[in-house]
């Protein structure tokens, strides 16, 4: 019984095997047959082919050198600031300091030193840079480097953390670029605006968006 079984499972089994390789060839023959039913695509490679869109949109081209010429004409006055700090190194945890901190009060702790990286851009010819609060926060050295490459030292004129604005300035020899200030009041949401800085320390950067709201505080 058990022989007789395997016997009908083997001629089975080889039954579906022939008919796969009838099957394969059948494909094959179809596949290499110059019908355009069957016939394989061919590639592409090397092959010139149109643009998805052969004349761009008025409107779009004219963004695009709008943006452009924002970005030559700003770019002379944005600037990129280091400000450099001293900050107190291996504080204690409050734990440890409620047992133990009058045992380490007498002892000076280590200074380290910290430097910011951050954007400003120039608001006077004669050196006065707008720039954020947090970038210049409490620090005791401020080089500022224009887009031509040369450095300045720079001093703190004022500063505002709750609106996280800054005002510094540098002596420079000649008359700098600066920019023309607007007036946010007439803003409207969903016109474009253009950010130009060196975020990163990377110089340069212009980035693209649109006003998604206005007056927040």
């Amino acid at each position: 019984m058990c022989r007789s079984v395997n016997q009908i499972l083997k001629h089975q089994l080889k039954t579906a095997l022939l008919v796969l390789f009838l099957l394969a060839g059948v494909t094959l023959l179809g596949a290499c047959s110059g019908d355009e039913k069957g016939a394989v695509a061919s590639s592409s490679i090397g092959k010139s082919s149109p643009p998805p869109v052969e004349t761009p949109a008025p409107e779009v081209v004219a963004a695009q050198q709008a943006f452009t010429e924002v970005y030559a004409a700003v770019m002379p006055s944005v600037v990129n600031i280091s400000a450099t700090r001293m900050r107190s190194s291996g504080n204690m945890s409050p734990l440890f300091e409620h047992f133990f901190g009058d045992l380490f009060k007498q002892k000076p702790r280590p200074q380290r030193e910290s430097k910011s990286l951050g954007s400003g851009f120039i608001i006077s010819a004669d050196g006065y840079i707008l720039t954020n609060e947090h970038v210049i926060k409490d620090a005791e050295e401020i080089e500022v480097q224009l887009a031509g490459g040369h450095t300045f030292a720079a001093t703190i004129i004022g500063s505002d953390p709750k609106t996280d604005v800054a005002v510094i300035k540098i002596e420079p020899e000649e008359d700098l670029p600066q920019v023309v200030l607007g007036d946010s009041d007439t803003l409207k949401v969903g016109q474009w605006a253009l950010a130009i800085g060196n975020p990163f320390g990377l110089e340069g950067t212009l980035t693209a968006g649109v006003i998604s709201a206005t007056q927040r505080a």
